[in-house]
C-alpha cells in the first residue's frame, strides 16, 4: 500500500493553514506529515504548523513538517516536492512513520502540474498516490479573484472538494449564490460552506480523489443536464451525454486533440462511456465500460468495472472552452444530436 497524499490549495487568506492545523489537532487517529509550500523568505505558515504539531506530539506522536520556501509546486519548486516526498516516504511505504502526507500549496500555485507529477512519475507512484485535491475559497473575495487571477480559476477547476470558507463574512443568500457558482464551474467537486475551515475531517482525509479509477456515477449524471457554466475570465465546464456506444479510437483522438488545442486550456476531464470494440465493433460483441480521467496534460482511458452504461457521460472543465465546437465534436463521435 502506498501512502495517500492530500493536496490543499487555495488563494492567499482562504484558510489553508487553518484547515491543516485542524487536521493536526484532530482526534481522528491519522498520523500526518505536512509539507508547507510557501512563497517568500519568511515561512510564517510553517512556523504556525510546527507549533500546532508540537502540541499534538505530546499525545499522538506528531508528524514531520517540511517547509519548502521561495517557490511553489507548480513551477521551480516542483522537483523539490518530489525530492521531499521521496525523502519522507521510505522505499517500503509500510514503514513510513505516518499514515498520510498533507501538502499545503502556495496561494500562487495551480494544482495541475503537481497532480501530473503524481500520475506520471513511476518512482513516486511506488511510494505515494494522490488521494485528492481540496481547494479552499474565500466566500467574500472569490468573485474578485476570479476576475483578476488565473490561479483562483485553476484551483477550483482541479479540486475534488471545495471548502467555501469565511461564509460568515457574507450574507446567507450570497454564500448560497457563491456555492452554486462553485458547483457550476466544477460539477465534479463536492462543495461545503464553512467558517474557520470547520469541515468534517473524514471528508477531507477519507476522500477518493478524482485521479483514482472510480466511475463518476451520480455526480456526472447530475452534471450532465447542466448548460455550460462560465465566469468572466473564461473558466467553464461542459457536460456531455450520449446514448449508445462510442467508437473508442475516435474518442481518444478527439480527447487528445482537445488537450493539445492552444485556443483553450483543458484542466479536467472525467467520464464513463459505453465503448465499441477497438477491432471495429463486430456484430454480437457487446459494448464495454470505459472510464476517462484527465488532469492537466495527463489523460488516461481505462476499462471500467461492470457492464457498459446506458448513457455515455463526460464532463470537461477548463478555460476558454468553445462549447459549440466541443458539442459538435462529441456529436461526431457519438451520433448525439
Amino acid at each position: 500500500m502506498t501512502v495517500p497524499v492530500t493536496l490543499i490549495a487555495g488563494f492567499l487568506g482562504s484558510g489553508k493553514t487553518t484547515l491543516v492545523r485542524r487536521i493536526l489537532a484532530g482526534s481522528h487517529g491519522v498520523r500526518c506529515a505536512v509539507i508547507v509550500n510557501e512563497f517568500g523568505e519568511v515561512g510564517i505558515d510553517g512556523d504556525l504548523l510546527q507549533r500546532a504539531n508540537v502540541k499534538r506530539a505530546d499525545s499522538q506522536g506528531g508528524g514531520a513538517v517540511v517547509e519548502l520556501a521561495n517557490g511553489c509546486i507548480c513551477c521551480e519548486i516542483q522537483d523539490d516536492l518530489r525530492t521531499t516526498l521521496l525523502g519522507l516516504v521510505p522505499e517500503d511505504p509500510a514503514r513510513a512513520p505516518f499514515d498520510r502526507v498533507l501538502v499545503e500549496a502556495s496561494g500562487a500555485a495551480s494544482p495541475g502540474p503537481a497532480a501530473q507529477t503524481f500520475l506520471i512519475d513511476g518512482v513516486l507512484q511506488a511510494r505515494v498516490h494522490l488521494d485528492g485535491i481540496v481547494a479552499l475559497v474565500h466566500a467574500g473575495l472569490i468573485d474578485h479573484l476570479l476576475r483578476e487571477t488565473a490561479e483562483a480559476e485553476a484551483q477550483i477547476a482541479y479540486a475534488d472538494r471545495i471548502v467555501l470558507n469565511h461564509a460568515d463574512r457574507v450574507e446567507a443568500e450570497e454564500a448560497e449564490r457563491v456555492a452554486g457558482l462553485m458547483r457550476s464551474l466544477n460539477p465534479l467537486a463536492d462543495v461545503r460552506t464553512a467558517v474557520r475551515a470547520e469541515v468534517p475531517l473524514d471528508w477531507v482525509l477519507g476522500q477518493k480523489g478524482a485521479v483514482e479509477r472510480e466511475p463518476p456515477g451520480p455526480r456526472v449524471t447530475r452534471a450532465a443536464d447542466r448548460e455550460v457554466a462560465r465566469h468572466t475570465k473564461g473558466l467553464g465546464s461542459v457536460s456531455l451525454v450520449a446514448k449508445g456506444a462510442v467508437d473508442v479510437d475516435a474518442l481518444v483522438i478527439w480527447l487528445e486533440f482537445l488537450a493539445k488545442r492552444r485556443s483553450h486550456e483543458l484542466m479536467r476531464a472525467k467520464g464513463v462511456v459505453a465503448a465499441r470494440s477497438r477491432q471495429g465493433g463486430q456484430q454480437g460483441v457487446p459494448p464495454r465500460c470505459l472510464e476517462i480521467q484527465g488532469v492537466y496534460r495527463w489523460l488516461e482511458v481505462t476499462d471500467g468495472e461492470g457492464e457498459a452504461p446506458e448513457r455515455s457521460q463526460l464532463v470537461l472543465i477548463g478555460r476558454d472552452l468553445d462549447e459549440a465546437e466541443i458539442r459538435r465534436g462529441w456529436a461526431a463521435i457519438t451520433g448525439a444530436g
